[in-house]
């Protein structure tokens, strides 16, 4: 029989040869270098400079080569460390390399790549990247839909940068036939603005129903009806930009991937609050706060902004519990007085509330919005004088105040005192002159002044007009009360589900204000 030892030595060596080729690094690799990171704290340098340390040592030869597919890993590893920190030059050298040695695997790397172009102005570069990465995606046939339509939709987004308005609605288009959303119709509905306003607004409209609270959707509908000249509809949604809401946004599992490498409680609690803030994505904030918390768990902010979340999901005994936790370490805390107040008026406990939010006051007095919420409870439980000073605070600070403005001129004129109503009345017309509240409350205050003299009825009848149906129906009794035609103002009161001056009508009296939210 023959020695088998030769075979298998030469078995053994042609196999070192195959793994020793395999693993050779391509001329086309670039080389990693560790950037400076005397800015970040410690836990993420020891992160920073462990990858990278690693990669520079197998590219000098001092650590022995893996197979490409994992050294293509470590670069890709590497790669989102460094992006997460923007650090965005090096990442992009690790992307590409991960790419260069192993295009197989590189749906990830090109979509990543695609977002560090992005962030550094390389629009053409970011095309060219994700288009690669809808490619691979399709070779690999996955099943990763959320991906795909972000793969998409930001492939638009990038086009519609660079003005290539064909491809960019291509773009959207596939991302609405994988899913209807707001974002995706509003990014269409970008690039038709361009062309063809009418076709623009249909599809901003469109995503205002998936998203009522989307300002960034107010915004361009803003820009179209000033386009097409439409002064009434474009003021209406300046107005609701300006009132807040939240910006729309793409869930991104991929991009949440490189977020999460940045896991100190600074950094997550600076994702909390854009969640919460920013896009009004109170899961995320939650789950970002939580994580912070189990790392600084004496930290105020974070008990209160969790509570903040819970309580914007409608979880008042998991909110109100956060709030006292805040208490706990800091009694007098203002915004946690307040929210625990507004807890207490959810849960009809009026006393309570203001309890709450007086204390907060007292803690915080330059607070215009603590003051506001005082005077608005105020006048919840009928104390609408003691309101008047809250609100007059506010007013000599913020003139122009709409909120505490309205609030003041329902006070003033709820304790009689016209005078001061019908000043406020005309600072306030001038300034917000479509505003229903405000033009409700001026034909109560232009019609009924009990000084006949100083009545306005022509003006009343005016503000009249321009009221929406419901307001303008309570607010017809007013004037026709105010003109001494009280059969006529009983006929009115009589068309109402709620008759609150029917009395005072047939008994010949001017009727009492009734507050416009209670329409």
């Amino acid at each position: 029989m023959k020695p088998v030892y030769p075979l298998l030595l030469t078995a053994i060596i042609l196999l070192a040869g195959c793994n020793d080729k395999a693993a050779k690094i391509p001329a086309a690799v670039r080389p990693v270098s560790l950037p400076e990171l005397s800015k970040l704290d410690s836990e993420a340098q020891g992160k920073l400079k462990f990858a990278c340390t690693s990669l520079m040592q197998i590219q000098s030869g001092e650590q022995s080569l893996p197979t490409l597919s994992e050294l293509a890993n470590q670069y890709e590893h590497a790669g989102r460390l460094l992006h997460a920190y923007d650090m965005l030059d090096q990442a992009a050298v690790c992307y590409n390399n991960a790419i260069l040695l192993d295009p197989q695997q590189s749906l990830s790397r090109h979509y990543l790549l695609a977002h560090v172009h992005r962030k550094t102005n390389n629009a053409e570069a970011a095309v060219t990247h994700f288009n690669e990465a809808a490619q691979v995606y399709a070779k690999l046939d996955r099943k990763q839909p959320e991906l795909l339509k972000a793969i998409y939709y930001y492939l638009g987004d990038t086009h519609l940068a660079l003005h290539q308005l064909e491809q960019a609605e291509a773009a959207f288009t596939k991302a609405l036939e994988l899913k209807e959303t707001a974002i995706a119709r509003w990014g269409l509905g970008k690039v038709l603005l361009i062309a063809d306003t009418p076709s623009a607004i249909t599809q901003f409209q469109a995503a205002m129903q998936l998203n009522p609270a989307a300002r960034n959707v107010h915004y361009s509908l803003m820009m179209a009806y000033n386009k097409l000249g439409n002064r009434r509809r474009a003021k209406f949604h300046q107005q609701e930009f300006d009132q807040g809401g939240f910006e729309l946004y793409l869930a991104d599992p991929l991009l949440d991937t490189v977020e999460d490498l940045k896991d100190t409680s600074a950094a997550l609690r600076a994702r909390g609050d854009s969640a919460l803030f920013t896009y009004g994505d109170f899961p995320t904030a939650v789950k970002h706060y939580t994580a912070a918390l189990e790392k600084a768990p004496q930290d105020t902010s974070l008990h209160l902004n969790l509570g903040l979340a819970k309580l914007r999901m409608n979880h008042l005994t998991e909110a109100a519990g956060h709030f006292e936790d805040t208490l706990d370490i800091e009694p007098e805390n203002s915004r946690a007085l307040t929210n625990l107040g507004l807890i207490a008026v959810a849960q009809n406990d009026l006393p309570r509330a203001l309890s709450l939010v007086e204390r907060a006051v007292l803690a915080e007095p330059n607070n215009h919005g603590m003051r506001q919420q005082y005077a608005q409870l105020l006048v919840a439980n009928e104390q609408a004088e003691k309101a008047i000073e809250h609100l007059q605070a506010i007013i000599q600070r913020s003139p122009a105040n709409q909120e505490a403005l309205t609030l003041l001129i329902f006070c003033l004129l709820s304790n009689e005192d016209f005078s001061a109503a019908d000043m406020h009345l005309d600072t306030a017309l001038a300034i917000f002159d479509n505003d229903q509240e405000l033009m409700f409350y001026g034909v109560f205050s232009y019609a009924t002044n009990p000084n006949t003299k100083i009545r306005n009825l022509t003006r009343a009848k005016s503000l009249l007009d321009k009221l929406n149906k419901l307001p303008q129906d309570y607010a017809e009794g007013f004037l026709h009360a105010g003109q001494a035609m009280f059969d006529a103002a009983v006929k009115s009161e009589m068309k109402l589900e709620q008759m609150p001056n029917l009395e005072r009508y047939q008994n010949k009296m001017l009727p009492v204000l009734l507050h416009y939210s209670r329409l």
